[in-house]
């Protein structure tokens, strides 16, 4: 399955943050969005959320009528997502929003326990948990909609070394249950050796998608660049 962007563009305030972005993004690949601060990759996983308007065409499979069928967005600070006062609760919040019987509720919702290594917090108080936990529960609380793709925005920026590779084994997890699955980041480090595929966002605009080690030496170089004329 895929969805496909054609010359899509947004503007803030007259501002256009995204120019013209085409591109395809499929099932079962993990893709590294890297770019600088406000270079529009936040922007981008949004639109595929669903959650701004944009200018463009976004072609998606002819069952669904709208993107965010599709797509379920993780935020980088996991507690601005969570309201359960369980583990367990805060993944069937979102079911219960969508009419799903009891017993589909419960069997999504081990499902994903069991697969984010969550099954024995299910009834631990989510205040409680470690950042790298809660990640992990917002992840679940996600997936248990059975979105096909996931976009996971700056969800390892908040965390310690052991949050962050709990996170990194969620996202490989996730490639594993044949999902699509967007990391905008700037841990390139973490990712990069797992990934398929890396866009590199400069400006609003795609300047690489590709090969991700060559994704990561090309925004490397620019920022190196950058960063030199800064000294002069």
């Amino acid at each position: 399955m895929h969805i496909k962007l054609q010359d899509v563009s947004v503007n803030y305030s007259g501002k256009k943050v995204l120019k013209g972005i085409t591109t395809t993004f499929e099932t079962g690949n993990i893709v590294m969005i890297i770019g600088r601060n406000g270079s529009g990759k936040s922007t981008l996983l949004k639109v595929l959320a669903g959650l701004i308007d944009f200018a463009g065409q976004i072609i998606i499979p002819g069952k669904y009528s709208d993107i965010s069928e599709l797509t379920g967005y993780v935020f980088q600070n996991p507690e601005t997502q969570i309201v359960g006062s369980t583990v367990f609760e805060d993944v069937i919040f979102g079911l219960e929003n969508i009419g799903l019987s009891k017993t589909e509720m419960e069997t999504r919702a081990k499902y994903v326990l069991d697969l984010l290594e969550l099954s024995e917090l299910k009834f631990f108080d989510p205040y409680y948990l470690s950042g790298g936990q809660k990640q992990r529960l917002a992840i679940a609380s996600v997936l248990a909609l059975n979105p096909e793709f996931l976009l996971l925005d700056e969800v390892t920026a908040m965390l310690d070394k052991n949050g962050k590779r709990e996170v990194l084994n969620a996202v490989l997890k996730l490639k594993e249950t044949n999902k699509g699955v967007l990391v905008a980041t700037h841990e390139i480090n973490l990712f990069l050796p797992y990934v398929d595929r890396c866009i590199y966002i400069e400006d609003g605009k795609i300047a690489f998608d590709g090969n991700p080690h060559d994704g990561a030496e090309l925004y490397r170089k620019a920022a190196t660049e950058k960063f030199k004329k800064m000294q002069v």
